[in-house]
């Protein structure tokens, strides 16, 4: 087993899948975007001078705990780097099935500032935990650099023919594709079930954290190393 299991293709597009669920079901149910945070500091001016303080103070509210979700990681990256912890992000999956599904109880659902706080936080540790397929860059939470990449990488190969640029223009084609069908599942499962369509998120997450345990123990277990 890879140590760099969450540069993993399959966890990539699974996140990235989830990143697009995330952001239409916050827009959808709470008028705010769980990671694009470009998006709400937009509305937030508008919503001010609109005198919308109620929706002003939930955008500002998700951009200042997406900022500190992103200040606890880079000190988590240095902490278990430095102790040579390498499946610390594996904690992080299990996290975000909690996480979700907390959200999806309708005593916590009901507060949209609460839901929001939680979400933008735990979007952020997703970002910055897991930013890399197979070595190369990418963005699970949001898609403009990754339509970036699609388009720029296919200029380059139509130009110069060569396989890595195709490679590259495929990578970020297919995370591009995972984004808009997350987005597309999350509309189709809010319209069925309501506020209980975040469930599917937290599923994925414990889909993955249970695999990738599985994938562990049996590494361990087959180099004969102490758990």
């Amino acid at each position: 087993m890879r140590t760099s299991f969450h540069e993993d293709r399959t966890i990539g597009l699974l996140l990235t899948f989830i990143g697009g669920a995330m952001d239409s079901y916050t827009y959808i149910h709470y008028d705010v975007f769980a990671s694009a945070q470009t998006g709400n500091i937009i509305l937030a001016i508008i919503q001010a001078f609109d005198g919308e303080w109620i929706s002003f103070g939930k955008k500002v509210l998700s951009t200042l705990f997406f900022f500190l979700g992103i200040l606890l990681t880079k000190f988590l990256i240095d902490y278990f780097r430095k102790r040579e912890k390498h499946f610390w992000r594996l904690f992080v999956l299990y996290y975000e099935a909690l996480i979700f599904f907390l959200v999806s109880l309708r005593i916590i659902n009901i507060h949209p500032s609460l839901v929001t706080v939680l979400i933008a936080f735990t979007a952020a540790i997703q970002w910055v935990s897991f930013d890399k397929i197979n070595g190369r860059a990418y963005t699970n939470l949001f898609t403009t650099g990754n339509l970036k990449g699609v388009a720029t990488n296919l200029y380059d190969f139509l130009i110069s023919k060569e396989k890595s640029d195709f490679d590259q223009f495929f990578h970020f084609l297919t995370v591009v594709l995972a984004f808009i069908l997350g987005a597309i599942v999350s509309v189709f499962c809010y319209h069925l079930f309501g506020a209980q369509a975040i469930l599917l998120v937290s599923f994925l997450f414990l889909a993955m954290a249970l695999s990738q345990t599985f994938q562990l123990w049996r590494f361990f277990r087959t180099n004969k190393y102490p758990l």
